[in-house]
Protein backbone atom coordinates (compact mmCIF):
# COMPACT_ATOMS: atom_id res chain seq x y z
CA UNK A 1 0.00 0.00 0.00
CA UNK A 2 1.76 3.16 -1.31
CA UNK A 3 0.80 6.32 -0.10
CA UNK A 4 -0.10 9.04 -3.08
CA UNK A 5 -2.65 12.00 -1.26
CA UNK A 6 -3.95 12.27 1.91
CA UNK A 7 -6.01 14.54 3.94
CA UNK A 8 -4.29 14.96 7.47
CA UNK A 9 -5.86 15.79 10.81
CA UNK A 10 -5.03 15.55 14.21
CA UNK A 11 -6.85 13.99 17.08
CA UNK A 12 -8.67 15.93 20.34
CA UNK A 13 -8.33 12.46 22.22
CA UNK A 14 -7.60 8.89 21.83
CA UNK A 15 -9.40 6.80 19.95
CA UNK A 16 -10.85 3.22 21.47
CA UNK A 17 -8.47 0.20 21.84
CA UNK A 18 -7.26 -1.95 18.94
CA UNK A 19 -10.58 -4.88 20.08
CA UNK A 20 -12.78 -2.03 20.61
CA UNK A 21 -12.15 -0.27 17.37
CA UNK A 22 -12.44 -3.78 15.80
CA UNK A 23 -15.46 -4.21 17.27
CA UNK A 24 -17.09 -1.05 16.32
CA UNK A 25 -16.10 -1.40 12.44
CA UNK A 26 -17.56 -4.84 12.24
CA UNK A 27 -21.06 -3.58 13.15
CA UNK A 28 -20.78 -1.44 9.99
CA UNK A 29 -19.24 -4.05 7.73
CA UNK A 30 -19.68 -3.08 3.92
CA UNK A 31 -22.91 -4.85 1.76
CA UNK A 32 -23.02 -4.60 -1.67
CA UNK A 33 -25.86 -1.65 -3.47
CA UNK A 34 -29.05 -3.38 -3.02
CA UNK A 35 -31.30 -3.14 -6.20
CA UNK A 36 -32.64 0.49 -5.41
CA UNK A 37 -29.49 2.26 -4.20
CA UNK A 38 -27.63 4.20 -5.76
CA UNK A 39 -24.57 3.79 -3.27
CA UNK A 40 -23.72 1.92 -0.18
CA UNK A 41 -20.42 1.90 1.79
CA UNK A 42 -18.91 -0.31 5.05
CA UNK A 43 -15.66 -1.74 6.84
CA UNK A 44 -13.32 -4.46 5.16
CA UNK A 45 -10.48 -5.90 6.05
CA UNK A 46 -7.30 -4.23 3.89
CA UNK A 47 -5.60 -7.74 3.85
CA UNK A 48 -6.93 -11.24 3.53
CA UNK A 49 -6.85 -11.93 7.63
CA UNK A 50 -10.44 -11.01 7.63
CA UNK A 51 -9.47 -8.41 10.20
CA UNK A 52 -10.95 -4.97 9.83
CA UNK A 53 -7.93 -2.93 11.58
CA UNK A 54 -4.27 -4.01 10.22
CA UNK A 55 -2.09 -2.72 12.88
CA UNK A 56 1.93 -2.78 12.60
CA UNK A 57 5.04 -0.24 12.67
CA UNK A 58 2.97 1.81 14.84
CA UNK A 59 0.14 2.44 12.77
CA UNK A 60 -3.40 1.34 11.89
CA UNK A 61 -5.21 1.36 9.02
CA UNK A 62 -8.68 1.11 8.17
CA UNK A 63 -10.49 -0.09 4.49
CA UNK A 64 -13.48 2.08 3.83
CA UNK A 65 -14.97 0.13 0.34
CA UNK A 66 -17.55 2.18 -1.27
CA UNK A 67 -20.04 1.12 -4.49
CA UNK A 68 -21.88 3.08 -6.46
CA UNK A 69 -24.68 2.40 -9.30
CA UNK A 70 -23.25 4.08 -12.71
CA UNK A 71 -26.81 5.71 -13.92
CA UNK A 72 -25.70 8.76 -16.26
CA UNK A 73 -27.85 11.97 -15.67
CA UNK A 74 -27.91 11.55 -19.97
CA UNK A 75 -29.40 7.95 -19.93
CA UNK A 76 -32.39 8.83 -17.47
CA UNK A 77 -33.27 12.32 -19.81
CA UNK A 78 -33.17 10.20 -22.87
CA UNK A 79 -35.66 7.58 -21.17
CA UNK A 80 -37.39 10.73 -19.74
CA UNK A 81 -37.78 12.39 -23.34
CA UNK A 82 -39.89 9.73 -24.42
CA UNK A 83 -41.78 9.19 -22.26
CA UNK A 84 -42.76 13.30 -22.12
CA UNK A 85 -43.62 12.90 -26.15
CA UNK A 86 -45.66 9.85 -25.37
CA UNK A 87 -47.47 11.82 -22.70
CA UNK A 88 -47.80 14.39 -24.63
CA UNK A 89 -49.41 12.32 -27.72
CA UNK A 90 -52.10 11.03 -25.33
CA UNK A 91 -52.60 14.19 -23.35
CA UNK A 92 -52.81 16.74 -25.70
CA UNK A 93 -50.21 19.00 -23.93
CA UNK A 94 -46.72 18.60 -22.52
CA UNK A 95 -46.36 17.63 -18.98
CA UNK A 96 -45.86 20.04 -15.86
CA UNK A 97 -42.53 20.58 -14.44
CA UNK A 98 -44.03 18.51 -11.22
CA UNK A 99 -45.23 15.71 -13.60
CA UNK A 100 -41.86 15.62 -15.22
CA UNK A 101 -40.27 15.55 -11.56
CA UNK A 102 -42.61 12.54 -10.85
CA UNK A 103 -41.91 10.72 -14.10
CA UNK A 104 -37.47 10.96 -13.97
CA UNK A 105 -37.72 10.08 -10.35
CA UNK A 106 -39.80 6.79 -11.36
CA UNK A 107 -37.42 6.22 -14.30
CA UNK A 108 -34.71 6.57 -11.74
CA UNK A 109 -36.32 3.95 -9.57
CA UNK A 110 -37.06 1.53 -12.64
CA UNK A 111 -33.44 1.38 -14.12
CA UNK A 112 -31.25 1.75 -11.40
CA UNK A 113 -31.66 -2.42 -10.72
CA UNK A 114 -30.41 -2.69 -14.01
CA UNK A 115 -27.34 0.09 -13.48
CA UNK A 116 -23.67 -0.82 -13.39
CA UNK A 117 -21.63 -0.61 -10.24
CA UNK A 118 -18.03 0.48 -9.50
CA UNK A 119 -16.57 -0.35 -5.99
CA UNK A 120 -13.32 1.53 -4.47
CA UNK A 121 -11.80 1.33 -1.43
CA UNK A 122 -10.19 4.37 0.61
CA UNK A 123 -7.60 3.48 3.29
CA UNK A 124 -7.36 5.68 6.54
CA UNK A 125 -4.26 5.67 8.30
CA UNK A 126 -3.90 6.16 12.16
CA UNK A 127 -0.84 7.00 14.18
CA UNK A 128 -1.86 6.84 17.66
CA UNK A 129 1.02 7.44 19.33
CA UNK A 130 1.20 11.02 17.42
CA UNK A 131 -2.17 11.41 17.37
CA UNK A 132 -2.98 11.60 13.57
CA UNK A 133 -5.52 10.40 11.11
CA UNK A 134 -4.83 10.54 7.62
CA UNK A 135 -7.45 9.74 4.69
CA UNK A 136 -5.59 8.44 2.48
CA UNK A 137 -7.22 10.42 -0.89
CA UNK A 138 -6.43 13.60 -3.01
CA UNK A 139 -10.05 14.60 -2.84
CA UNK A 140 -11.47 16.44 -0.04
CA UNK A 141 -15.30 15.80 -0.78
CA UNK A 142 -14.06 12.13 -0.09
CA UNK A 143 -11.50 13.00 3.25
CA UNK A 144 -15.00 14.81 4.19
CA UNK A 145 -17.68 11.72 3.85
CA UNK A 146 -14.55 9.26 5.15
CA UNK A 147 -14.35 10.84 8.32
CA UNK A 148 -18.47 11.19 8.53
CA UNK A 149 -18.47 7.73 8.39
CA UNK A 150 -16.20 6.88 11.17
CA UNK A 151 -17.47 9.49 13.03
CA UNK A 152 -20.90 7.62 12.49
CA UNK A 153 -19.31 4.36 13.06
CA UNK A 154 -17.66 5.05 16.15
CA UNK A 155 -20.38 7.59 17.53
CA UNK A 156 -17.83 10.40 17.62
CA UNK A 157 -14.71 10.92 16.12
CA UNK A 158 -12.33 13.78 17.94
CA UNK A 159 -10.39 15.03 15.28
CA UNK A 160 -9.53 18.14 13.87
CA UNK A 161 -7.88 19.55 10.42
CA UNK A 162 -4.33 19.71 11.02
CA UNK A 163 -3.20 23.38 11.24
CA UNK A 164 0.09 24.86 11.87
CA UNK A 165 1.27 27.97 13.84
CA UNK A 166 2.96 29.91 10.86
CA UNK A 167 0.22 30.12 7.42
CA UNK A 168 1.54 27.65 4.98
CA UNK A 169 0.59 30.03 2.15
CA UNK A 170 3.68 32.57 4.04
CA UNK A 171 5.86 30.08 4.44
CA UNK A 172 6.05 28.67 1.25
CA UNK A 173 5.55 31.59 -0.08
CA UNK A 174 8.78 32.58 1.39
CA UNK A 175 10.50 29.69 0.41
CA UNK A 176 10.37 30.75 -3.06
CA UNK A 177 11.03 34.18 -2.70
CA UNK A 178 14.41 32.96 -0.72
CA UNK A 179 14.80 29.46 -1.28
CA UNK A 180 18.10 29.65 1.52
CA UNK A 181 15.60 29.72 4.08
CA UNK A 182 13.67 26.27 2.99
CA UNK A 183 15.11 24.05 6.18
CA UNK A 184 17.61 21.39 5.59
CA UNK A 185 16.71 18.06 3.66
CA UNK A 186 14.28 20.44 1.54
CA UNK A 187 14.17 21.75 -2.01
CA UNK A 188 11.85 23.17 -4.90
CA UNK A 189 10.37 21.04 -7.10
CA UNK A 190 8.99 22.12 -10.16
CA UNK A 191 5.19 23.36 -10.00
CA UNK A 192 3.72 26.34 -8.14
CA UNK A 193 0.25 27.87 -7.66
CA UNK A 194 0.10 31.76 -6.35
CA UNK A 195 -3.51 33.53 -5.54
CA UNK A 196 -4.39 36.95 -4.77
CA UNK A 197 -6.63 38.31 -2.30
CA UNK A 198 -9.04 38.11 -5.43
CA UNK A 199 -8.53 34.55 -6.30
CA UNK A 200 -6.87 35.45 -9.33
CA UNK A 201 -4.32 32.68 -9.95
CA UNK A 202 -0.65 32.16 -11.52
CA UNK A 203 0.51 28.47 -12.50
CA UNK A 204 3.68 27.09 -13.58
CA UNK A 205 4.73 23.58 -13.83
CA UNK A 206 7.73 21.80 -15.21
CA UNK A 207 9.74 25.15 -14.59
CA UNK A 208 12.75 26.69 -12.93
CA UNK A 209 10.75 28.39 -10.01
CA UNK A 210 13.25 30.89 -9.61
CA UNK A 211 12.29 33.40 -12.46
CA UNK A 212 11.89 36.98 -12.58
CA UNK A 213 8.59 36.63 -13.98
CA UNK A 214 6.92 34.35 -10.64
CA UNK A 215 8.95 37.39 -8.46
CA UNK A 216 7.18 39.74 -10.68
CA UNK A 217 3.34 38.38 -9.93
CA UNK A 218 4.69 37.80 -6.08
CA UNK A 219 5.76 41.76 -5.70
CA UNK A 220 2.31 42.00 -6.72
CA UNK A 221 0.86 40.63 -3.66
CA UNK A 222 0.35 36.52 -4.74
CA UNK A 223 0.92 34.16 -2.55
CA UNK A 224 1.56 30.60 -3.00
CA UNK A 225 -1.12 28.19 -2.32
CA UNK A 226 0.48 24.85 -3.95
CA UNK A 227 4.17 24.32 -4.05
CA UNK A 228 6.13 21.31 -5.38
CA UNK A 229 9.10 20.37 -3.27
CA UNK A 230 11.59 17.70 -2.62
CA UNK A 231 12.26 16.29 1.13
CA UNK A 232 15.39 14.18 1.87
CA UNK A 233 16.05 14.04 -1.92
CA UNK A 234 13.67 11.08 -2.05
CA UNK A 235 10.09 12.20 -1.49
CA UNK A 236 8.76 14.66 -3.97
CA UNK A 237 5.22 15.83 -3.52
CA UNK A 238 2.68 18.66 -3.65
CA UNK A 239 2.12 20.66 -0.48
CA UNK A 240 -1.49 23.16 -0.54
CA UNK A 241 -1.91 25.64 1.32
CA UNK A 242 -4.41 23.39 3.81
CA UNK A 243 -1.57 21.38 4.23
CA UNK A 244 -2.83 18.12 2.29
CA UNK A 245 -0.31 16.29 0.11
CA UNK A 246 -0.74 15.52 -3.50
CA UNK A 247 0.99 13.55 -5.96
CA UNK A 248 3.83 11.91 -3.55
CA UNK A 249 6.50 10.17 -5.84
CA UNK A 250 9.40 8.13 -4.05
CA UNK A 251 12.44 8.85 -6.24
CA UNK A 252 14.79 6.47 -4.95
CA UNK A 253 14.05 2.80 -5.59
CA UNK A 254 14.22 0.60 -2.68
CA UNK A 255 17.04 -1.87 -3.51
CA UNK A 256 16.65 -4.22 -0.60
CA UNK A 257 12.99 -4.48 -1.19
CA UNK A 258 11.92 -7.91 -0.85
CA UNK A 259 11.51 -11.22 -3.56
CA UNK A 260 7.97 -11.21 -2.73
CA UNK A 261 6.65 -12.33 -6.27
CA UNK A 262 3.06 -12.29 -6.38
CA UNK A 263 2.10 -12.46 -3.22
CA UNK A 264 -0.50 -9.85 -2.43
CA UNK A 265 -0.36 -9.52 1.14
CA UNK A 266 3.16 -10.28 1.50
CA UNK A 267 3.52 -7.00 -1.32
CA UNK A 268 0.92 -5.01 1.11
CA UNK A 269 3.06 -5.69 4.20
CA UNK A 270 6.36 -4.59 2.51
CA UNK A 271 5.01 -1.04 1.07
CA UNK A 272 2.50 -0.46 4.24
CA UNK A 273 6.06 -0.89 6.27
CA UNK A 274 8.19 1.50 3.56
CA UNK A 275 5.11 4.13 3.79
CA UNK A 276 5.55 4.33 7.68
CA UNK A 277 9.17 4.42 7.47
CA UNK A 278 9.19 7.98 5.75
CA UNK A 279 5.68 9.16 6.45
CA UNK A 280 6.12 9.59 10.23
CA UNK A 281 9.70 11.57 10.35
CA UNK A 282 8.45 13.01 6.89
CA UNK A 283 5.10 14.70 9.07
CA UNK A 284 7.20 15.83 11.75
CA UNK A 285 9.56 17.82 9.24
CA UNK A 286 6.84 19.43 7.72
CA UNK A 287 5.35 20.35 11.01
CA UNK A 288 8.75 21.64 11.99
CA UNK A 289 8.82 24.03 9.15
CA UNK A 290 5.50 25.06 9.42
CA UNK A 291 6.36 26.25 13.30
CA UNK A 292 4.56 23.88 14.95
CA UNK A 293 0.80 22.72 15.30
CA UNK A 294 -0.85 26.00 16.38
CA UNK A 295 -1.02 26.30 19.53
CA UNK A 296 -4.26 25.41 20.90
CA UNK A 297 -4.53 22.34 19.03
CA UNK A 298 -1.04 21.93 20.23
CA UNK A 299 -1.97 22.53 23.54
CA UNK A 300 -5.70 19.89 23.37
CA UNK A 301 -3.95 17.55 21.90
CA UNK A 302 -0.95 17.46 24.91
CA UNK A 303 -3.89 17.55 27.34
CA UNK A 304 -5.79 14.45 25.75
CA UNK A 305 -2.58 12.27 25.07
CA UNK A 306 -0.51 13.31 28.25
CA UNK A 307 0.08 9.65 29.10
CA UNK A 308 0.90 8.82 25.80
CA UNK A 309 4.53 8.75 24.89
CA UNK A 310 4.95 10.73 22.07
CA UNK A 311 7.36 10.21 19.29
Amino acid sequence: MQVRNFYWYVLNKPLPNLDKLEQLLAGKPFEPCLSQQLSSQGWVSPVSTGERVYEAHGAQLLMLKQEKRLLPAAVVNEYLQAKVEEFELAEGFSPSRKIRQQMKDDLTQELLPKAFTKSSRLPILIFPKQGWLMVLSGSAKSADDATAFLRDTLDGLPISLVNSDNSPSHVMTQWLQNPTSLPEDWALGEEVELQDAEGALVRARNQDLLTDELSVHMDAGKIVSKLALVWQENVSFLLQDDLSIKRIKLLLEQEDALDIGDEVDAKFAHEFAVSCNWLVPFCHSLLKAMGGLEKALAASQDRAFSQTDKY
